[in-house]
């Protein structure tokens, strides 16, 4: 038999990890329907039973305010599971503690796990369970999704659950607001939960409204007041306050340690220049680590290119167009695994969300705030992602201006063409060129950001809110799986896309001139558009590549490798390099990148936007790199 199980909880909460403790490698991710936003789900067999798991997005409150949200809730609502498992932060449990209440309300199976139970226990926190389970009438259940604490008692409580469901809990919000909440919930359609319903529409859910009946008098929501719609989670509040005091004992001490790290960290003096050598300190990582391997698969690259040997057409297509062209962006692998790993380390320690705490002041002043910059943190992995995180945005414009800055976040796949470009033209100041170009990515999406909240999108910012995690030493499982999960991307691309654009790349550089590339349909196409870009000073090959960069940015090492018949081949000076590299910081967004603000967006008119926008700001930018380094040098 089949038991259906929805995990639910705040984010950071430690909702995936312990997904992952429940289901082992037994997962898959699928898209919820009609939409693209990925769900994560997976099985596991405990007895006589199967436990399909559903690890819902991570949310605050049933109140829906962003697509995010709404999914959660509408999956709870239309489509309930057999047990709703909410995952709540044992440190810090009251927010976990008010959506448990709200999935009470909803008249949910639940089960509260308190996770992160071995911290508690080291920070000297005691959770007296059985008067947790008094109170809030569910069974409770401690576990640590680190160590696996908890976890065979779960899968028992999830079969119990199945068998017997518990009652929920229900808050009396006192006379006037029960009176109020009776009488919305004559109003709202037979198919909905109607307390529920009624409770979410006081408190202002807009979407909740759209189950009121048609005939439901009109003047029903002015009886609404303020005072009413605050008591609502006041109530709550104040009996999760109680529940606290009478289970849980708090030393205090662990968020001693948290509170002075902070103190330093998110200062608004001493934390952004504490962040930049973090910053740099990772990218001299990358460089020391990588470079070794880096040169090793460039030289086995080279001798299996030299060994299939270029006297056949059959011949010239295997050692140029595949292995030299696909090898010349497989070579630079290790570093983008090393910059994960470093960024991985910071992720997983909870020191990036302290990123956005420490830039909201900066953010908002340019009409966005620290949610954005987490959206757009996502962009150094991949561009597609942080367009579609844009959808946890709950104000529209500021999810909009996010989505038309992403492609600006420096990607991974713009990685190997700075790290042939760092190599050719800075060899001894690569970390140094490396870290200047990525300041520039961050200025380039502030300054364009400004502009589009100034002439495209105008309004004022909604304050952020947030709630950061505790710091935690950095597990190496946890981080090789983050490394993996967004290293994995570009070699999924090395495979496809550039595997056959390189083939592509091959045929236009062979042909007519049957391997003379100054002769060849590549070097006609670059010859031809490189007027426009004489006062950059790029030559003909460089305007070639850029052109079939557009399909994705590798393709770029690929196709100059080819062009100059091998990567060592390949020269620039620093003024030449410094011009291009900033000019494939800005130059338009990749197609799966358009795709995606299409998309997300609906609308070809900032699909368009994000095209010609970007060639403009980046053509300027890099004429002003160009000009002012020919006055200097």
């Amino acid at each position: 038999m089949v038991i259906t199980v929805g995990l639910l909880g705040n984010p950071n909460v430690g909702k995936t990890s312990l997904f992952n403790k429940l289901v082992g490698a037994r997962q898959y991710v699928a898209n919820w329907p009609g939409v693209t936003v990925t769900r994560i789900e997976g099985a596991t067999t405990y007895k006589d039973y199967t436990l399909h798991f559903v690890d819902l997005p991570g949310v605050y409150s049933l109140t829906a305010t962003s697509v995010d949200e709404k999914l959660t809730r509408d999956y709870l609502l239309f489509s309930p599971p057999n047990v709703t498992v909410v995952v709540i932060d044992s440190m810090s449990p009251e927010q976990g503690m008010f959506l448990l209440l709200e999935a009470c309300e909803l008249g949910l199976n639940v089960i509260a796990v308190f996770n992160a139970i071995d911290e508690a226990k080291k920070s000297g926190t005691k959770i007296d369970k059985s008067s947790l389970e008094k109170f809030l009438r569910a069974p409770v259940v401690l576990t640590s999704a680190h160590t696996g604490e908890g976890i065979e008692e779960l899968k028992e409580k999830i079969v119990e659950s199945f068998k017997r469901t518990t009652r929920p809990i229900v808050i009396d919000y006192g006379k006037e607001t029960e009176e109020i909440i009776k009488e919305i919930e004559q109003c709202v359609e037979e198919t909905f939960n109607k307390r529920f319903t009624a409770v979410k529409i006081i408190e202002g859910d807009k979407y909740a409204r759209a189950f009121l009946k048609k005939d439901c008098p009109k003047d029903i929501l002015e009886t609404i007041s303020q005072e009413i719609k605050t008591s609502i989670p006041l109530t709550k509040y104040e009996y999760i306050t109680n529940v606290v005091q009478l289970s849980i004992q708090r030393t205090g001490e662990a968020l001693t340690v948290t509170e002075a790290l902070d103190h330093v960290l998110t200062h608004k003096y001493i934390g952004i220049p504490v962040f930049l050598s973090l910053i740099y300190m990772a990218f001299n990582f990358t460089f020391k680590v990588s470079e070794p391997l880096v040169g090793l698969l460039e030289y086995l690259f080279e001798k299996i290119a030299d060994s299939v040997g270029s006297e056949t057409i059959l011949s010239s297509l295997i050692s140029q167009g595949i292995i030299n062209g696909v090898g010349s962006v497989l070579a630079f692998v290790p570093s983008i695994f090393a910059l994960f790993f470093a960024l991985g380390i910071m992720e997983e320690s909870g020191y990036l969300p302290r990123i956005a705490f420490l830039v909201d002041k900066l953010m908002y002043s340019l009409r966005l705030t620290g949610r954005s910059f987490m959206t757009l943190l996502l962009g150094f992995g991949c561009n597609v992602s942080s367009v579609m995180a844009a959808r946890g945005l709950s104000d529209e414009r500021e999810r909009v201006t996010t989505i038309l800055v992403s492609p600006f976040i420096s990607c991974s796949a713009r990685i190997p063409v700075y790290l042939l470009i760092v190599n050719v033209a800075f060899s001894n100041h690569k970390a140094e060129a490396f870290f200047a170009i990525y300041a520039l990515s961050l200025l380039l999406t502030a300054l364009s950001s400004r502009i589009v909240n100034k002439v495209i999108l105008k309004g004022e910012s909604v304050p952020l809110v947030m709630e950061l995690p505790r710091y935690r030493f950095p597990k190496l499982p946890n981080i090789l799986t983050y490394v993996w999960n967004r290293g994995k991307h570009f070699l999924e691309k090395a495979g496809t896309i550039i595997f056959a654009t390189s083939i592509v790349i091959w045929v236009l550089t062979y042909f007519p001139g049957r391997g003379d590339v100054d002769n060849s349909f590549v070097s006609m196409l670059g010859k031809f558009l490189q007027p426009l870009f004489a006062p950059l000073g790029f030559s003909w090959q460089i305007v070639s590549a850029l052109i079939f960069g557009g399909v994705a940015k590798e393709v770029i090492v690929s196709s100059l490798s080819q062009f100059y018949g091998n990567v060592s081949n390949i020269h620039f000076d620093p003024l030449i390099g410094a011009t291009l590299m900033t000019f494939i910081l800005g130059y338009m967004p990749c197609f799966a990148t358009l795709a995606a603000i299409k998309s997300e967006t609906n609308s070809s008119k900032y699909t368009l936007f994000a095209v010609f926008y970007s060639l403009a700001i980046s053509y300027l930018l890099s004429l002003v790199v160009y000009t002012t380094g020919r006055w200097i040098l």
